[in-house]
């Protein structure tokens, strides 16, 4: 694992000030106290004053005093110097005599309660950084929290070559850590299977990894049925039996990004015991993920669905307007005859079809036969048209996915149980007579009960 991971750029800009420093730190930092003002006036020269203030609020700022003072941002120096009474320019003639400038730093650092890194202060950082490798592997990330670290511990900030050398160790014994916990869960059994993950297959020349990688692109049943046959692969191989909990979260999020996005050849190239992990993490957020989508596929593709049902039963009362007016228009002449009192009973049907010809009488009942709706009507039957598509992947979902529910009594897992049941057997069989109703509402009960009594294997 490569030691240096700074630039010349990144050495640069760690070693002196940052260019702007915000007004809430210069607050926060900055601000000279009548205790700092007692320790600096003991110096008589002004350069000397603000030289040593500028070290003191860099020290308790950064954790660091910057060799070269004068970069400091002009917005920081104006701000000490109006607090010295001193002309910011007079910064330029201290620091001509190092031993002046290292005498300072000393006497900052007592002020302070600062002091340097002992080899058992190094021992200690080293312990800490590899519990925070096993949490963020980013090199930069590493470094920032052993600054922040040493800062809060008065611990003044050694040589960025120094912590570089203490961040590649860290990594290297998080990874060999990692490796170490998943030990027990990637036996020498399952070598082979992982690795075969990164070979391409004779018929599709494609990696299983990238197949598990390819994302649904629409909520079709194609693309629902290709989800649930990943699922099913992982499921398979008992992922969802990999217990990861000896890892940080982090740290297995971090590793399942690898797998998400490494190049094949990379992974390939890789030591087992980098790759190993990378997959291992891969595939258990991949068995989450695609079992999320699934769900969500499925969900999408029956709103869909009904959605149009509904739309369809729109269409359909606009269509049936102006013939439900037409049939109106007969019951009204109808009802007149009927409550007529004036009509002598034995009359009423000669009346009737004098108003109203038995012929047209005949075609508006046979039309209305068609257009009777249920009372709760909700399109049920409409959405009943998809049944040829849903059964390309509902029976897959159910079958694949595990169910639970939040209470023994809840009525949708019996019912669910029915229709795996139905699924698996070799033949079409009817829906037994005993199968769970309770979760049926009453707008679906005219179209699940048959006119034989059965229940309709459809709805």
């Amino acid at each position: 694992m490569p030691i240096g991971f700074l630039t010349a750029a990144d050495r640069t800009r760690l070693n002196g000030f940052p260019e702007q420093i915000p007004h809430e730190d210069l607050s926060a930092f900055f601000l000279l106290s009548d205790a700092d003002h007692e320790v600096i006036n003991q110096h008589r020269e002004a350069h000397t004053r603000l030289g040593f203030a500028l070290q003191l609020c860099a020290l308790r700022y950064l954790g660091f005093a910057p060799d070269e003072l004068q970069t400091a941002p002009s917005v920081a120096v104006e701000y000490v110097a109006q607090q010295l009474g001193v002309v910011p320019q007079a910064l330029a003639a201290y620091g001509a005599r190092r031993p002046t400038r290292t005498t300072d730093f000393q006497q900052v650092q007592i002020y302070l309660h600062f002091r340097l890194a002992t080899p058992l202060d190094f021992y200690a950082l080293q312990t800490w950084l590899s519990e925070r490798a096993l949490e963020h592997d980013k090199p930069t990330l590493l470094l920032q929290l052993a600054c922040d670290k040493l800062r809060r511990e008065h611990i003044v900030r050694p040589g960025l070559t120094r912590l570089e050398r203490l961040i590649a160790t860290a990594r290297q014994q998080g990874h060999d850590e990692t490796w170490r916990r998943l030990t027990p869960l990637v036996t020498a059994d399952q070598h082979p299977w992982l690795d075969s993950l990164l070979q391409p297959e004779a018929q599709t020349g494609r990696t299983p990894l990238n197949w598990l990688r390819r994302e649904a692109t629409a909520h079709t049943a194609t693309q629902i049925v290709e989800t649930l046959q990943k699922v099913a692969f992982l499921l398979e191989a008992q992922v969802d039996t990999w217990d990861l909990a000896g890892l940080n979260p982090n740290r297995v999020k971090w590793l399942a990004q690898l797998g998400w996005k490494a190049p094949t050849p990379q992974l390939q190239r890789m030591d087992p015991q980098r790759r190993y992990p990378i997959l291992v993490a891969f595939l258990q957020q991949a068995l989450l993920h695609h079992t999320d989508v699934a769900v969500e596929l499925y969900d999408q593709c029956l709103w869909e669905y009904h959605s149009a049902a509904q739309k369809e039963l729109k269409e359909l009362r606009q269509t049936l307007a102006r013939s439900t007016n037409e049939k109106l228009r007969l019951f009204r002449e109808l009802g007149q005859v009927l409550l007529d009192t004036a009509i002598d009973d034995a009359a009423v049907r000669a009346v009737s079809f004098a108003r109203v010809p038995e012929a047209v009488l005949r075609t508006a009942i046979e039309e209305t036969a068609g257009v009777i709706r249920p009372r709760q009507d909700d399109a049920i039957d409409f959405f009943g048209t998809r049944y040829s598509t849903i059964r390309q992947f509902a029976p897959a979902f159910l079958q694949t996915l595990t169910l639970h529910a939040h209470g023994p009594d809840n009525p949708v897992l019996p019912a669910v149980e029915v229709l795996r049941a139905l699924d698996r057997a070799p033949t079409r069989r009817p829906v037994p007579t005993e199968a769970p109703m309770a979760l049926v509402t009453d707008a679906w009960r005219p179209y699940i009960r048959e006119q034989d009594g059965t229940i309709s294997r459809r709805y």
